[in-house]
């Protein structure tokens, strides 16, 4: 369970910081509910305490995990997808919502790939520049440094 102040992930939408544990009463049920602030935004979500590990909210990585999440960007062997592109965005968008940042990370890999073959499609760019994105702030705050120097980080690491 989560703490009020609490910096977490929640998978697709980026990090967000527990504001405060609240009841709810939905249909005569009362429902323990934690409130979520995204951390570049004012959005706020209310999400039920039960549904937690069902929305994949998540801490932030330890810095071990770091080392695993650059090690995946910087494979030299890639396997690029087959398949239709309906089917390939739909694999996508499953990694980019599973709250696995290993599966995050060999998501920007892959792309990164196909990017230097052909043009991203305009759904794999957006999806690519989400996923560097929530790859980059989760990073940046792991690592206690900014995130123009995880993205330059990054770069290099995607160019070897």
């Amino acid at each position: 369970m989560f703490k009020i102040g609490d910096i977490v992930v929640y998978p697709g939408c980026g990090l967000g910081k527990i504001l405060a544990i609240d009841e709810k009463v939905i249909e005569g049920s009362s429902i323990k509910t934690y409130i979520f602030k995204l951390l570049d935004s004012e959005t706020q979500f209310y999400i039920p305490v039960d549904s937690v590990q069902k929305v994949g909210l998540r801490p932030i990585i330890e810095p071990k995990e770091a080392k695993k999440v650059y090690s995946i960007l910087s494979e030299k062997e890639v396997t690029l997808p087959n398949g239709n592109w309906n089917k390939r965005y739909r694999e996508y968008n499953e990694r980019l919502k599973s709250g696995d940042i290993c599966l995050l990370a060999r998501l920007i890999r892959e792309l990164h790939e196909i990017a230097k073959r052909k043009p991203l499609s305009y759904g794999e760019r957006k999806i690519y520049e989400r996923a560097k994105e929530l790859l980059i702030k989760e990073l940046a705050f792991c690592e206690g440094c900014s995130e123009e120097e995880i993205e330059v980080k990054l770069s290099l690491l995607l160019e070897e």
